[in-house]
C-alpha cells in the first residue's frame, strides 16, 4: 500500500494541523485564525511559512509544542510529533513508483515515501521523473512527507533520465532503499559478485565503472568466471534475435563473444560443452535456451 491507512491519514492530518494551528498562534502569520475552525478554512498552501518555521533549526516549535501540550495528546501522539524532528528538506526526483512506496533520489539516497491520502502516483499518474521541493517527515514506522510540496515544471531528456536512473541503482545498492529517518544510513555490506552483476547489467554502466569492474575482474577466479559470463550474456541478445527469427530452437553455450556449442536438450548441451570447452573455461560459459 502506497498510502497510509485512512486511520492514519486521519491522525496524521488531526496532529499537523494541531501543530500549525499552534504555532500561527505563536507568530501571527495567518490573521484571523483564533479557532482551530477558522485556521482550517483557509487554503492550505497559506501554511507553507508556518511549515518552513517548524521544520527549521532556526526554531523550536516542535519541542515547544510537546512542553505546552495544548491538545491535551497521548504518549502516542506525543511521540509521532517529537520524531518529526528527524526530517529531511530538499529537492527530490521521484524517479519510481511501487505498490509499497514512490522512489526518492536526492544527495545519493533513495527514499521510500508513502502518499498520505493520494499515493504521488496517482498525483503525477504514474509519470517520472518529477523534480520536487518536499519536507519528508516520518509517521510511525513509515515516510511521508510534512503535506505540502512543490513540483517544478521541468521535462527530463534520455541522458537526464538514464543518469537518474543509474545513479539511484547504485545508492540503492550501497544504503537500500531509505524509510527511516531517526536513524543515520548505513553502507550496505558489499558483495563482489552483486556488485560486478551490477556494473555490467550495461554498456553504459561498463563504461562508467571500467576501473572497478577491472579491480573485481583480477580479485579471484570465481570473479573472472562472472565477469566473463556477463560478457558472454550481453553477446548472446544477438545470436538470440538471429536464432529465433530464423526459428532456431535448441540449447546454446556462449564463450565471451561466440557461440560455441548447442544441443536438442540441456544434458546434450553440457556433454558438447565438456567435449569441447577447456575445463578453466566452463566457469565462463553463459547458456540459453530457444
Amino acid at each position: 500500500m502506497n498510502t497510509l491507512s485512512k486511520e492514519d491519514a486521519l491522525l496524521f492530518h488531526k496532529l499537523m494541523n494541531s501543530l500549525l494551528f499552534f504555532v500561527n498562534k505563536k507568530v501571527d502569520i495567518i490573521k484571523n485564525a483564533n479557532t482551530i475552525k477558522e485556521f482550517l478554512n483557509n487554503n492550505v498552501a497559506e501554511t507553507q511559512p508556518l511549515r518552513k518555521k517548524i521544520f527549521s533549526e532556526k526554531y523550536t516549535f516542535i519541542d515547544d509544542y510537546i512542553q505546552e501540550n495544548p491538545d491535551n495528546a497521548n504518549k502516542e501522539e506525543i511521540a509521532i510529533i517529537a520524531s518529526w524532528k528527524n526530517y529531511k528538506t530538499d529537492q527530490f526526483f521521484i524517479i519510481k513508483h511501487t505498490k509499497e512506496y514512490s522512489l526518492f533520489f536526492g544527495k545519493n539516497k533513495v527514499y521510500g515515501v508513502k502518499g498520505i491520502t493520494d499515493s504521488f502516483e496517482e498525483k503525477f499518474q504514474s509519470y517520472t521523473p518529477i523534480m520536487v521541493d518536499i519536507t519528508l517527515i516520518p509517521f510511525k514506522e513509515h515516510l511521508i512527507y510534512d503535506g505540502l510540496f512543490a513540483p517544478y515544471d521541468i521535462s527530463f531528456g534520455s541522458g537526464m533520465k538514464h543518469s537518474l536512473k543509474q545513479e539511484s541503482e547504485e545508492a540503492i545498492k550501497k544504503f537500500g532503499i531509505i524509510t527511516d529517518l531517526t536513524q543515520n544510513p548505513i553502507v550496505k555490506k558489499q558483495n563482489d559478485e552483486e556488485m560486478l552483476h551490477f556494473y555490467m547489467k550495461s554498456f553504459n554502466n561498463k563504461m562508467e565503472y571500467k576501473e572497478e569492474i577491472y579491480k573485481l575482474k583480477n580479485k579471484s577466479k570465481d570473479l573472472e568466471a562472472v565477469y566473463y559470463q556477463e560478457e558472454a550474456r550481453d553477446f548472446a541478445r544477438h545470436p538470440k534475435r538471429q536464432f529465433r527469427e530464423q526459428g532456431i530452437k535448441g540449447y546454446f553455450a556462449v564463450l565471451i563473444h561466440s557461440v560455441v556449442a548447442s544441443g536438442q536438450t540441456e544434458k546434450e548441451l553440457k556433454e558438447n560443452i565438456s567435449k569441447i570447452i577447456p575445463e578453466n573455461k566452463r566457469e565462463w560459459i553463459y547458456t540459453f535456451k530457444l
